[in-house]
């Protein structure tokens, strides 16, 4: 999803209007080599596009909370989660929250509301 995102907001991040950011809820596993790794994985295309995990474990649940991610582990080492976009201000406030597989509607918000 941030990959096609990432490209069809390109002339937007390009002049730093807008940046993609990928948070981890595993930290303790989602070191900087798993991050890039998933961001390869996914389609990265170099630009535009963060993956971040928080400096200490104990930021995590605050992290979370802006942002409203729940995520519980699973019986299988991994975990259950709700997926979203939050589109975040300069000012680093959540403006809106919008469904993970709405990338039109995503892309149609940063368009009208945030890129000036």
């Amino acid at each position: 999803m941030f990959a096609q995102l990432q490209q069809r907001l390109a002339p937007q991040i390009a002049t730093g209007q807008v940046q993609l950011v990928s948070i981890s809820f595993d930290p303790a596993y989602d070191d900087p080599a798993q991050l890039a790794a998933y961001q390869r994985r996914s389609g990265d295309r170099g630009k535009g596009w963060i993956a971040a995990r928080p400096a200490q474990a104990a930021d995590l649940p605050q992290l979370l909370a802006t942002f409203g991610v729940k995520a519980v582990p699973d019986a299988l080492g991994g975990y259950v989660h709700n997926a979203a976009i939050s589109v975040v201000n300069p000012e680093g406030r959540v403006v809106a929250v919008l469904d993970w597989e709405a990338m039109q509607q995503a892309q149609d918000y940063v368009l009208q509301r945030v890129v000036q």
